[in-house]
């Protein structure tokens, strides 16, 4: 197992990579002025370690505190990840929030239409039997 992290102003990421899942754990806060720009930040970091470790599997941790962006943040933010190589592996989303799964849950829906293979999920546990097996 390979393990790194990776810092911004307002965020950290928390890396583990066992081929072929790559696990990131978000940590920090980001006000809602800023959070477009530093969620696209850091999940350009997340692309990038995704393609270097060569991982088909990525399991997303989110302990950030902040609010979902906004439907038009949304689409931008997808709009701005096209072509960094998420949309070849299976991702696996854990909002510690349950307040913000609906938020999420749509998010989800932009991305899939988007063709990104990916689910949210409250707990590890379910996202990690997705990623084995493919069901919860």
């Amino acid at each position: 197992m390979r393990a790194w992290n990776e810092q911004g102003d307002r965020y950290r990421l928390l890396f583990e990579f066992q081929s072929p899942l790559l696990s990131v754990r978000l940590q920090g806060q980001v006000g809602p002025e800023e959070n477009l720009a530093v969620t696209t930040e850091y999940w350009r970091k997340i692309a990038r370690a995704v393609t270097e470790a060569g991982a088909a599997q990525l399991l997303v941790l989110d302990e950030m505190p902040g609010e979902v962006m906004t439907d038009a943040e949304l689409e931008r933010f997808f709009d701005s990840l096209a072509g960094l190589g998420l949309e070849n592996v299976q991702i696996a989303y854990v909002e510690a929030r349950v307040d913000q799964i609906p938020r999420i849950e749509y998010a989800q829906v932009l991305a899939q239409e988007r063709g990104y293979r990916v689910r949210t999920f409250g707990t590890e546990a379910e996202a990690m039997l997705w990623l084995r097996y493919g069901q919860v």
